[in-house]
């Protein structure tokens, strides 16, 4: 069973599920649990940093794509942080576009200089503390090279491949062996942090677990 946190919702928030919520700049308010957040750069740009990503579940296991333009990102960043629950106001919901989803979620919530987020405890609805957009074989078999959107895994490392495993400060690929059904083996490329942050995991002399979930992976076909 997820483990659970109890928020207090303030009594003067109109606060609405995501399920809820409806286009445009709006005066709603949402509560939601930050699972993930991470930097977004264009790779057709040198990198360039576009802003923040950032993945809320709410009270009905709904989860939501929210994205912080890089103008805000200051200001904003100092105050996130995986795992905590947040009350969000004064953004504008737009539609996800439709490639490389990360979410089931038609709508997205997009920051702006108004708006406010401010973490939330004491006593409330529950929140589930994960949930992953998992698929199984067929799925990314239907997925690949298609850019629709970019799906967790689950699955067993059977052989890393790459130089300088021990440095967790390489970024060059390593290409994973991993085999998410018994009888399908699937390659794992990870780039640049990711890829890093792998190595730190190997280098860190802590137990590595050889089943792992990976999150947003993006499903390719080589071949035939």
């Amino acid at each position: 069973m997820a483990e659970v946190d109890v928020v207090a919702i303030p009594s003067k928030a109109n606060y609405v599920a995501f399920d809820a919520l409806r286009l445009g700049r709006s005066t709603q308010q949402v509560v939601g649990r930050l699972l993930r957040f991470w930097d977004a750069r264009n790779i057709k740009k040198d990198g360039q940093f576009m802003g923040i990503v950032l993945l809320l579940l709410d009270e009905k296991c709904s989860v939501i794509h929210a994205f912080i333009p890089a103008a805000l990102a200051s200001h904003f960043r100092q105050v996130l942080r995986e795992g905590i629950i947040f009350n969000v106001s004064g953004f504008e919901v737009g539609r996800c576009t439709k490639i490389y989803k990360i979410t089931d979620n038609p709508f997205l919530l997009r920051f702006l200089p108004a708006t406010t987020i401010i973490e939330v405890s004491d006593v409330g609805p529950t929140i589930e503390s994960e949930k992953f957009m998992l698929r199984n074989f067929d799925n990314l078999q239907a997925l690949a090279n298609t850019n629709i959107e970019l799906p967790d895994v689950v699955g067993q490392i059977t052989f890393v491949q790459g130089s300088n495993l021990n440095d967790p400060t390489s970024t060059q690929r390593l290409v994973l062996r991993y085999r998410i059904d018994s009888s399908v083996i699937v390659y794992l490329s990870l780039w640049d942090d990711v890829a890093a942050t792998f190595r730190a995991h190997l280098s860190s002399g802590d137990t590595i677990y050889s089943v792992m979930l990976i999150t947003t992976v993006n499903p390719k076909m080589f071949g035939g």
